[in-house]
């Protein structure tokens, strides 16, 4: 039998067709390969978007402050505990707040206002954290700008209402303590050498920008620390609690004059001891109130008698606690750096709030500098 072999041009069609297979396969491998590759990056961009959602409908106290050390630094709150519950108790009334820019456009004399229509930038909890940030960790403006896609201008409107309308809320709260509350919570130290001491006072400075003025300029200027200063008296009961806080006054007032000024004397009652440094030369008009005046006695002989070096001793170690409690007012950091004289306006409202806000903290112990964590 003949074997037919193909021709060229059947040789040719074949060839030509086995190539246009060929590259429809090539083709096929690559949109399959390029369909593999979007299919993954589809999914990388679900990923993604699915993380996006995630830390937007977190609020920056919840992204920032995941353990009880976080809110330490960040607010100054002991613990995650006692913050939720200042929260909570802030919030309602918080809720009502505008911006203290706008409140002063309405002539307004207080930045709160029973309105709920205002827009704001931020949750509220994220606004009471940015104003904590400032003050108890002392982040700059431009910091916390970016760091709650904020402008600036948003940070100071934010801080200034807050550090008002805390002002009024913790301004609000009874903290002198009746002669009952000091003796009930009297440490045994106090009860053995003081028993009658109701306050320890004490004035402490925080620095502040030098004026242009050379009349402010005088009137800022502290002798004792030799630069431009704010000064105020705080007072604490034996137990370490803050229960008394002046305004702010300017740097070369004297001690007597700023007690006499501030109505500390006001609150004393006959009977009363107030115990404070030999710089506090008050005995008369604490004496005017019928209370006395407990200070580490002066030096008149040679050297102090037994009793009086023991008197001495004991005075020093008790006074000393009003020390601690003024550090632990500094400790926000907002006081690190001179005072701006953009904050001259608010230093008082945000001065008293630190000092009254660190009665959140652990309890002061009298044998040492630090809090006492309650059992």
């Amino acid at each position: 039998m003949k074997r037919i072999y193909p021709s060229g041009a059947e040789k040719r069609k074949k060839k030509k067709d086995d190539d246009e297979k060929r590259q429809v396969q090539g083709a096929q491998d690559a949109a399959a390969a390029r369909i593999q590759d979007l299919e993954a990056e589809v999914r990388k961009l679900e990923s993604e978007v699915m993380q996006l959602r995630i830390g937007h409908s977190l609020s920056q106290f919840q992204r920032f402050c995941a353990s009880d050390e976080d809110i330490r630094f960040y607010t100054r709150f002991p613990s995650e505990e006692v913050f939720q519950a200042f929260w909570k108790s802030i919030e309602p009334s918080a809720s009502m707040l505008v911006y203290w820019s706008r409140a002063q456009k309405k002539g307004q004399a207080t930045a709160v206002e029973a309105s709920h229509s205002h827009h704001r930038s931020l949750p509220l909890i994220d606004e009471f954290f940015l104003y904590s940030c400032r003050v108890a960790a002392g982040l700059k403006e431009k910091v916390l700008a970016d760091i709650f896609k904020v402008s600036v201008s948003t940070v100071s409107r934010i801080i200034i209402t807050w550090a008002n309308y805390l002002y009024l809320v913790l301004g609000s709260l009874p903290i002198w303590m009746s002669r009952e509350q000091v003796n009930a919570t009297m440490p045994d130290k106090f009860r053995q050498f003081c028993p009658e001491v109701r306050v320890i006072i004490d004035c402490t400075e925080i620095r502040c920008q030098n004026p242009s003025s050379l009349t402010l300029q005088s009137e800022v200027f502290s002798s004792y620390k030799n630069t431009t200063t704010c000064k105020g008296l705080i007072g604490i009961a034996p137990c370490g609690a803050v229960t008394f806080v002046s305004s702010l006054y300017t740097g070369s007032i004297s001690d007597q004059e700023l007690t006499k000024q501030s109505g500390f004397l006001d609150l004393l009652e006959p009977g009363d001891a107030c115990m404070a440094d030999k710089g506090f030369t008050i005995e008369k008009m604490l004496a005017e109130r019928g209370a006395k005046l407990i200070i580490p006695p002066f030096k008149t002989a040679a050297q102090f008698s037994k009793e009086n070096a023991e008197r001495t001793q004991a005075i020093a170690r008790l006074r000393i606690l009003v020390e601690r409690a003024i550090r632990r007012v500094k400790e926000f950091h907002i006081w690190d750096t001179t005072v701006p004289l953009t904050l001259s306006g608010t230093v008082n409202q945000l001065w008293t709030n630190c000092c009254l806000m660190s009665n959140f903290q652990w309890p002061l112990d009298v044998k040492g500098h630090k809090g006492v964590c309650p059992s």
